[in-house]
């Protein structure tokens, strides 16, 4: 087990290069069907059978070190702990169901079973990197097949989508580079190394810039949120976001908001406690005010949609602001319910995309206005399951994934900020609302005659939905593992914390 994590970020990128070297032609179609799969599902398997393996303690387990730009001190640190634990385990369950999604694709289907490969490469090695260069290397990485996913795969719009999305993540790439220099040149020695930066060793750090002395850990901490805000859904910087729902193929659109948006918000956990615990105190407020602007403005948002990618956006939205008020709370369980929420969550929207994607294939839309949708669960009554689980976790309620994670958000935000935790109850009555009087008209409505011959969920579908479902149900029944898996981590990094 010395080499696992290697073995499990780069199995997928073997499985990219294997694509090429198969060539074309229409027999190529099964292998590279089989050969995608296959380096996706195993890199999963070894991902999840380290996760199981893993102690509940705070330090990093796992641990790969080598050098590998020795006279630049950047060096290739892989480990895994309990706050990264439950993003490989998303990783691990949901690449191997975009695979199984796109099954029948036709249409260039080696180069986005190639894409998907390197984007699964991408955010596991983003995720288990303890070196800020090779983290950055692979978030910055990510961006670049969701760009050709967009725009090769996508809707009539798909290039201006394509555009706008690699623009943010460039913008966002390039602040983050920013705040990556100014904190390797505060130290001395020069370093990129995680573990040598942590524990406020920035703090009294100051360079000069036009004659003004500036603080680096107020500047870089700054330029770091900036850089994921733009790339994660975070208001009033995420335009290209819904932009990118309607135009992308569903399986993409998954992978961006079940899994990117779920790592960037862990590199924020992850460099923001590691490296900025006395300017996390000082803002810690602005994190809750902005989680809770995003928590309402999605949710009003959301209200007002029609249509079922349109709806998963900005519920992304609203989600995305409810984990930014766990983690401005400062609290154990506020933390550790917005870590483990990440979790449910991308469970979650994946759920949901791929039920709006198979919508869209039998239907050829995703709209459920004026009736356009409805009766489906006389129609399809497995779909109308999958759909029904995924809501009650999305809504959060008791024996769901998202329960948990929600009464965790409150029990530790309550104390620290009563007001926002009102807000995020209020704001989940209205999430029950437009959710429900979504199930309501798609499922339980009158059959229209869009849905007349809608057919219901073949084997490979259950088959590839069967682990999100049983996921958010056994992630609510019994989080206990989990949770102790992620706690003793988080309890480390507030100790650095001093309100």
């Amino acid at each position: 087990m010395r080499h696992v994590i290697s073995l499990f970020v780069f199995l997928p990128f073997l499985g990219a290069v294997l694509q090429i070297l198969i060539g074309g032609g229409s027999g190529a179609l099964k292998p590279a069907r089989a050969i995608a799969f296959a380096a996706s599902s195993l890199s999963s398997l070894l991902a999840l059978v380290m996760v199981a393996l893993l102690h509940s303690q705070p330090e990093p387990q796992m641990v790969e070190a080598l050098p590998w730009v020795g006279s630049y001190s950047i060096g290739y640190e892989m480990a895994v702990d309990g706050l990264s634990a439950l993003l490989v385990l998303l990783v691990a369950l949901l690449f191997p169901v975009l695979i199984a999604a796109e099954w029948g694709q036709k249409t260039g289907a080696q180069g986005m079973y190639g894409l998907l490969l390197l984007l699964q490469t991408s955010l596991f090695g983003a995720v288990c990197a303890q070196d800020l260069f090779l983290a950055f290397f692979f978030w910055s990485l990510s961006a670049v097949p969701l760009y050709f996913l967009i725009g090769i795969w996508g809707g009539e719009k798909r290039e201006s989508a394509a555009f706008r999305s690699i623009v943010s993540a460039s913008l966002g790439n390039a602040l983050l580079f920013a705040a990556l220099v100014l904190i390797y040149y505060s130290v001395d020695p020069h370093s990129f190394s995680l573990q040598e930066l942590s524990g406020g060793k920035l703090a009294g750090k100051t360079f000069e810039l036009f004659g003004h002395e500036l603080a680096i850990h107020s500047v870089a901490f700054a330029l770091i949120c900036l850089g994921l805000a733009l790339r994660v859904p975070i208001w009033p910087l995420h335009g290209w976001f819904t932009h990118v729902a309607d135009e992308a193929p569903s399986s993409v659109f998954v992978a961006i908001a079940a899994a990117t948006v779920p790592v960037g918000l862990y590199l924020f956990v992850r460099l923001g406690y590691a490296l900025f615990p006395e300017t996390l105190v000082a803002h810690s407020a602005w994190i809750v005010g902005v989680g809770g602007a995003n928590l309402v403005i999605g949710a009003l948002c959301a209200c007002a949609q029609k249509d079922l990618r349109r709806l998963l956006a900005f519920v992304c939205v609203s989600e995305a602001g409810l984990v930014l008020v766990g983690l401005g709370s400062l609290d154990p369980a506020g933390v550790v319910g917005a870590v483990y929420q990440q979790l449910i969550l991308g469970l979650g929207i994946a759920g949901f995309g791929l039920f709006a994607g198979l919508v869209m294939d039998r239907v050829g839309h995703a709209s459920f206005a004026e009736s356009k949708l409805g009766g489906l669960s006389l129609r399809a009554p497995f779909v109308a399951v999958v759909a029904g689980v995924v809501v009650a976790s999305l809504i959060g309620l008791p024996g769901s994934g998202g329960f948990v994670g929600r009464s965790l958000l409150v029990l530790g935000g309550y104390s620290v900020h009563p007001l926002a935790v009102v807000v995020a109850g209020s704001v989940g009555l209205l999430a029950a609302y437009y959710l429900f009087a979504m199930y309501r008209q798609v499922f339980l409505g009158p059959v229209s005659a869009a849905t007349e011959s809608f057919r219901d969920l073949g084997w490979r579908e259950k088959a590839y939905l069967l682990p999100i479902v049983l996921g958010l149900v056994a992630f609510g029944i019994y989080p206990k593992p989990l949770l102790e898996l992620v706690r003793p981590t988080v309890l480390t990094l507030l100790s650095t914390v001093k309100p």
